[in-house]
């Protein structure tokens, strides 16, 4: 649903792309299994690809990426002029892609569950003892931001620890922990995105979502050119995501927080936003992950 306008608007600013067709990957292992067809010499037919960073590394090794053809940072001076700026933030260091859009962390909670004086405000009440055992986590990494951040970094490693000591209950799958928020197998789901819990408050869900302060955005959807792709398709379509079509990822809660007049950006007024852009990224894949994993007392990690 949140995908159709972006398509539609695409199609309509540029008439020679007739059918696109969009599919949600939404797990690691769809995207391991892209790569092992790749690696088995049958390609995915996928024009434009977006991979989650965990994978960056399998995905370099095999030599899956390719740098972009045109440099995002001279494409980005010669833009229409009726087209937002390019902010060099999303652009990858080493050419390699952009981010198109902004994932906002926070706090889901269940309204039937929480008397309104008890509600979470910030991330301390996570750590609220009164909460034990009835937080539900994501065990893959989305705060990534406020691990990176120097000014945040050493407090949330702080945090993380007596998180994992509060007796968070780990489950796989943003969309289905906050199924179980709303249907009241947990109070609170720390750490939550934005885009997954507002389409269902919109629909009636007995969730609040909170914003807090510190706010951690990643900047994400990163855009790649892979052996698959259609280079000229893969950058038109990424700069268009990042630049004139961030009113339409507003309206799908998956909008950059310093556009003036958008949605995310009255969230963020007045708190302090900890973005994880693409160097962030890299760290997440090649040293924060496994940190975080560490914290928590996952199986498997040294």
């Amino acid at each position: 649903d949140q995908g159709k306008p972006i398509l539609e608007a695409f199609r309509n600013d540029f008439p020679f792309v007739t059918q696109p067709k969009f599919e949600r990957i939404r797990t690691v292992e769809d995207m391991q299994r892209m790569l092992m067809e790749f690696k088995a010499g049958r390609p995915p037919e996928i024009d434009v690809t977006s991979i989650s960073d965990e994978l960056w590394p399998a995905y370099d090794g095999a030599g899956a990426f390719l740098k972009a053809p045109y440099s995002y940072r001279d494409l980005g001076k010669s833009l229409p002029k009726d087209w937002p700026a390019l902010d060099p933030r999303l652009i990858d260091t080493d050419g390699f892609f952009i981010s198109t859009s902004g994932a906002t962390r926070g706090i889901a909670y269940n309204k039937n569950l929480v008397p309104p004086d008890k509600a979470p405000k910030n991330w301390d009440d996570c750590v609220n003892p009164m909460w034990r055992g009835k937080i539900v986590y994501d065990p893959r990494p989305k705060l990534t931001a406020l691990q990176n951040d120097p000014k945040t970094r050493e407090w949330f490693l702080k945090w993380l620890k007596a998180f994992a000591e509060n007796k968070i209950v780990l489950n796989r799958g943003v969309q289905e922990n906050l199924e179980k928020v709303a249907a009241g197998e947990f109070s609170l789901y720390c750490g939550t995105n934005y885009s997954n819990a507002m389409p269902m408050i919109d629909e009636g869900a007995p969730m609040v979502f909170v914003a807090p302060d510190p706010l951690p955005v990643d900047l994400g959807v990163q855009i790649f050119i892979t052996k698959w792709s259609l280079p000229a398709t893969s950058q038109l379509f990424a700069l268009w995501t990042a630049t004139k079509a961030q009113s339409i990822m507003d309206a799908s809660y998956r909008g950059f927080p310093w556009i003036p007049g958008t949605k995310i950006n009255a969230l963020a007024k007045g708190k302090y936003v900890a973005i994880c852009g693409p160097d962030c990224h890299k760290k997440g894949a090649e040293i924060y992950d496994a940190e975080h994993a560490r914290i928590l007392g996952l199986p498997g990690v040294k």
